[in-house]
């Protein structure tokens, strides 16, 4: 398919498809009809004594001054990458272009010809090619300028409107350097702001889809994951269920209910370590992974849960008291989530039938 479209950087581009044999010969076309239109200029309009080589020198310097345009001779110089090497490649593609353009007696264009470069170069390996396409331009503006006052190189102009001619595509090619560098620099920040734009839309889908909205905690999902990110097959499971939650929601209204919910998480997470999970399942349950294997563990810290969650919470002025119900579970081998968090949940159950606690009067 020789044409179709294309996504770049996100938005849709109607043009040669990579890889087609218009792409493969596009480079090609425009080499052959650059060359001929650059060797007639050459040899058509300057005078025969101002032209220092013979034809098929320019017959070959063009096209290969030309052909430095392609991407995939770029990308083999710079090993790879077009924001690789980006001071070999200036050299090399300076170096033809100035070999090219000299023996012509045409040696004050070679600045306009850099900054053509320049400008490439500034799209491939972006605003921080500006120094040595700087450079670049000056080095061999310069050298050639003194090839043609020492005599080495002819000149189409006299002398005194050569260096001036010179001076002033100098000073154009600086500045046409210097606003497509700033506009590169410009559209690098756009998409570095873009981007970051994007990873934290990213992370805050991703945040939501695995974190529990009233409490900041891990959901089931998010539970799920974490099970599967621990190292070790060892895993211990905490059911918790707040017992009286319901009259503390009730009397106290919806908002009081959170904000006991998001207390009662943070004293449990409290009594983990970093490498631990908790998440909320909804309602007053909560589910707690701890990375060990050690049944005493488990116990010891399913016990300290329960006291915790039995002091008093603090709702705005206001003290209530719940307790908890706690199931534990635990697997020294693999095993699915939704059977750890079945077991759990029974020993949970069991629990809450032979504790039943009361909420106590509030002050």
């Amino acid at each position: 398919m020789a044409g179709g479209a294309r996504e770049i950087n996100g938005r849709r581009r109607v043009g040669p498809v990579a890889g087609s044999p218009l792409s493969r010969g596009a480079p090609l076309a425009g080499a052959v009809v650059g060359t001929a239109v650059l060797s007639g200029l050459v040899w058509w309009v300057l005078p025969e004594e101002a032209v220092l080589s013979p034809w098929w020198t320019q017959v070959l310097g063009w096209p290969v001054a030309l052909l430095l345009r392609v991407d995939p001779v770029q990308r083999w110089i710079g090993g790879g990458r077009l924001d690789n090497r980006v001071w070999l490649r200036l050299t090399i593609a300076g170096a033809v272009f100035a070999a090219t353009v000299a023996p012509t007696g045409m040696s004050f264009l070679f600045p306009a010809f850099a900054a053509l470069t320049a400008c490439v170069h500034l799209q491939w390996s972006g605003s921080r090619a500006w120094r040595p396409c700087v450079t670049m331009t000056l080095a061999l503006s310069t050298a050639l300028q003194v090839l043609v006052r020492t005599g080495w190189l002819p000149t189409a102009l006299p002398w005194s409107l050569d260096l001036v001619a010179t001076v002033i595509t100098v000073v154009l090619s600086l500045l046409t350097i210097g606003n497509v560098a700033l506009l590169t620099a410009q559209r690098e920040t756009e998409s570095a702001a873009l981007d970051l734009e994007r990873r934290s839309r990213h992370d805050a889908l991703l945040h939501a889809a695995t974190h529990d909205s009233l409490s900041g905690r891990l959901n089931r999902a998010g539970l799920q994951e974490h099970l599967t990110r621990c190292r070790t097959d060892a895993v211990g499971v905490l059911y918790v269920d707040l017992d009286h939650f319901k009259p503390v929601n009730d009397r106290y209204g919806h908002a009081a209910g959170d904000l006991l919910l998001r207390l009662a998480a943070d004293r449990l997470a409290a009594l983990l370590r970093p490498e631990d999970g908790l998440g909320r399942l909804g309602g007053d349950e909560f589910v707690v992974l701890l990375a060990t294997g050690d049944a005493a563990v488990v116990a010891d810290v399913a016990a300290r849960a329960a006291t915790a969650l039995r002091a008093p919470f603090d709702l705005d002025g206001t003290l209530v008291r719940v307790s908890a119900s706690v199931g534990t579970a635990l697997s020294l081998e693999p095993v699915t989530f939704e059977d750890l968090l079945r077991r759990a949940d029974a020993a949970m159950y069991a629990e809450k039938v032979h504790h039943r606690r009361r909420v106590a009067p509030a002050d």
